[in-house]
């Protein structure tokens, strides 16, 4: 149980007066650079997918692409939209 002195001074708890805590906007950055990692993953594939894809003009048809369209943007690097 806390006492009211921690309470006061806003701490949780399971926190102790003696020990110090990381804020929560510290796993702000590592959070969005893995979300960012696996975008380009994700993008990479999509990208690998349709070059595939600009092969065979109905499967393009079926997507709303032609060749010239999907060829472009399979070429793009994977980190751009």
């Amino acid at each position: 149980m806390p006492t009211p002195l921690a309470l006061r001074r806003g701490r949780s708890a399971g926190r102790t007066a003696g020990k110090a805590r990381l804020p929560d906007s510290h796993l702000a950055i590592p959070t969005a650079a893995l979300r960012m990692l696996w975008r380009w993953v994700v993008r990479s594939g999509q990208r690998k997918v349709l070059r595939e894809l600009a092969r065979e003009e109905r499967l393009l048809s079926d997507i709303g692409l032609d060749r010239e369209r999907a060829l472009r943007e399979a070429a793009k690097p994977f980190w751009r939209r």
